[in-house]
C-alpha cells in the first residue's frame, strides 16, 4: 500500500495564503473607508482592526498546535517507508524512517491537542535494542487514509512479533 496526503497540504497551504489575503485586504479596507466615530458606541475603526487581528492570530495559531505533516507512508516490498516533514515557514527538513519489516516491533498513537488530533510513534528492533523514532502528527491525513496506515503496520507488527 502506497499513500500520502499531498492534497491536503495543498488544500492547508491554500487556505494559509487565502487566509492571510483576506486579513491583509480587510484592514485595508477598514483603514481606508471613511468611519464614523460615535463616541457613545465605544467602537472606532482601530477597535474592529484589533479584533480582526485577534480572531487571525487565534486561528493561526491553533494551525500552529495541530502541527500539520506532509505523510507519505510505503509498505510495498519489504520496507516500511514513512517520509514526512512539517507544514512550516521555518523548519523545511524532510525526514524518512525506512525500517525492515522484520525489525519493526510496534507502533503507538498518542493524542494531542486535547484529543482531537495524533500522533504515531514507530518502535523497530536495532542492535538488539528498542529504537523509538520520534512522534507524527497525523492532523493532516485523512481519516480513512489514517485507518488504512493504522492497519497496514497492525499487520505488519503482528508479523513481525509472531
Amino acid at each position: 500500500m502506497k499513500l500520502d496526503n499531498q492534497k491536503n497540504t495543498y488544500r492547508i497551504w491554500i487556505s494559509r495564503l487565502v487566509m492571510a489575503i483576506v486579513f491583509t485586504l480587510a484592514i485595508i479596507v477598514i483603514l481606508f473607508l471613511p468611519w464614523s466615530e460615535d463616541r457613545d458606541a465605544g467602537i472606532g475603526k482601530y477597535h474592529v482592526i484589533i479584533a480582526i487581528a485577534l480572531v487571525y492570530i487565534l486561528i493561526n495559531l491553533i494551525n500552529y498546535l495541530k502541527q500539520p505533516y506532509f505523510v507519505s507512508y510505503n509498505d510495498q516490498g519489504e520496507m516500511i517507508i514513512l517520509r514526512y516533514y512539517q507544514m512550516s515557514l521555518f523548519t523545511s527538513r524532510k525526514h524518512s524512517i525506512e525500517i525492515p519489516k522484520k525489525q519493526f516491533i510496534r507502533f503507538e498513537l498518542q493524542d494531542f491537542l486535547f484529543g482531537t488530533q495524533q500522533k504515531i510513534i514507530l518502535y523497530q528492533q536495532y542492535r538488539n535494542r528498542v529504537a523509538k523514532y520520534p512522534p507524527i502528527s497525523l492532523s493532516a491525513v485523512d481519516k480513512e487514509d489514517r485507518q488504512k496506515i493504522i492497519q497496514s503496520l497492525s499487520a505488519c507488527s503482528a508479523r513481525g512479533s509472531g
